[in-house]
């Protein structure tokens, strides 16, 4: 046992419930859309100076787009991976900092790059492929989410 947090099936370990967790998904959403804000911005320009301008000079709006959409993903990728990596050496992002929360594997250690990455990658895929299944913790005997499951990690309060 690390970190002073239970391993899996130890009776009396606290688990962080599905309440603490949507809110840090909240907050890190928040923050990925804050470093996808400036693409954004670019693009609505894109579509501004589209509007605005005849045919043959739309080829400048198609460039303004696209600078704005790959300035868009990059931020959400850079927020995407300083959340992977803070996941992976502390357990906690922003928003798992704020709520008090921290995501450790079976034997309270930390995550580590690879296996923080593809916890993130696959809660995200499991979110968009059908939503409800974001939900899975709530009524999880571990509060485990699929994602939790395939890495083999548990949330606890920090």
């Amino acid at each position: 046992m690390a970190s002073g947090f239970p391993q899996s099936g130890l009776p009396g370990g606290e688990y962080a419930g599905i309440g603490a967790r949507l809110g840090a998904v909240i907050i890190d959403g928040l923050i990925a859309s804050a470093g996808a804000l400036p693409g954004f911005i670019i693009v609505i320009i894109g579509f501004v100076l589209a509007a605005n301008m005849n045919r043959s000079e739309q080829g400048i709006a198609f460039v303004v787009l696209a600078f704005g959409y790959v300035v868009c993903f990059l931020g959400a990728l850079i927020v995407f991976l300083y959340n992977v990596s803070k996941l992976g050496k502390t357990g906690q992002t922003i928003g798992k900092k704020f709520m008090k929360i921290k995501v450790v594997t079976l034997t309270g250690e930390p995550l580590g790059f690879g296996k923080a990455f593809l916890r993130e990658f696959l809660r995200g895929l499991i979110a968009n492929l059908c939503i409800i299944l974001a939900f899975w913790p709530a009524w999880d005997k571990e509060k485990q989410g699929l994602h939790d499951k395939a890495v083999g990690t548990h949330v606890y309060p920090a």
